[in-house]
């Protein structure tokens, strides 16, 4: 019987296809793992959104869409006693596991200054200071808004970061009041160079404030027009009333009729209503 040859260009074709047979394996393990270690941050991330609220004096309602498992944006809503409320949201640069993770360092620092019941500029100006002491030089910045409402004065402050305007809907009167950012936004600004500033209105019962990050208003039409904050407005007055827990639904709905392509950026959007 005659041996058969094996010859060097065999053997080296073998040992390649043994080597990338390896290599998708150890692949599919690195996907499998990241696959996993997403989910975990997906999970930890939606941790952070505040449940439905059923005040005797306030009703609040959340929605969160992420572009992906996890994202830049970020809400709370806290009861530091029982006739305050405050209300924040931000919304980190980027969708990835980075912005992920300063959303929630954000929400520690955030819920601190609820915590001793800050002024919402003081609470602003300390997240400045927080950027600036440990991201300054990672680039990331943030847009922020924090909210606290009097729930017995009927009074709402709020400071705003380079935030989207929340709207402040008066069915009462057919009005709605932007209330515009009065702050740079955070991670550009150089903590002491700027006085961080605040304003108050007064609220009636039936008021209802709308909440929300850019992703909401910046979907673009088959013309790739945006539909901006005024029409999100329109949205809003036109679909504001009714249900409080059916409102945001409705008004998600009307974005997606609005918009041509898929979502390129995460929607969150809180609804509340003055008792």
């Amino acid at each position: 019987m005659i041996p058969s040859t094996i010859f060097p260009e065999e053997t080296n074709i073998h040992a390649l296809r043994r080597r990338c047979a390896e290599l998708e394996m150890e692949l599919e393990c690195v996907r499998i793992t990241q696959q996993m270690r997403l989910r975990i941050a997906a999970e930890v991330h939606r941790s952070l959104l505040p449940d439905p609220v059923l005040h005797d004096r306030i009703w609040i309602d959340v929605r969160y869409v992420p572009v992906e498992e996890v994202g830049g944006d970020y809400c709370q809503v806290r009861f530091p006693e029982h006739s305050t409320c405050y209300v924040t949201m931000c919304d980190v640069v980027g969708h990835d596991i980075g912005a992920a993770l300063l959303a929630t360092r954000i929400s520690s620092e955030v819920r601190y200054g609820i915590m001793y019941r800050r002024e919402p500029r003081e609470i602003v100006d300390s997240l400045e200071r927080f950027m600036a002491e440990y991201f300054s030089d990672t680039g990331m910045f943030l847009s922020f808004v924090a909210v606290r409402i009097d729930l017995e004065r009927m009074e709402l402050t709020w400071s705003g970061a380079g935030h989207p305007s929340p709207l402040l809907m008066r069915p009462s009167e057919d009005k709605i009041l932007h209330l515009t950012s009065q702050n740079p936004v955070i991670g550009l600004a150089l903590p002491g160079s700027e006085k961080f500033h605040q304003s108050t209105v007064e609220l009636k019962s039936g008021d209802r404030l709308f909440l929300f990050t850019d992703g909401l208003f910046e979907v673009l039409n088959a013309e790739q027009e945006p539909l901006g904050i005024a029409g999100l407005a329109e949205i809003v007055r036109s679909t504001g009333c009714g249900n409080l827990f059916e409102v945001a639904d409705r008004v998600l709905n009307r974005v997606r009729e609005y918009q041509f392509e898929p979502n390129n950026d995460d929607q969150t959007l809180i609804v509340a209503e003055l008792r």
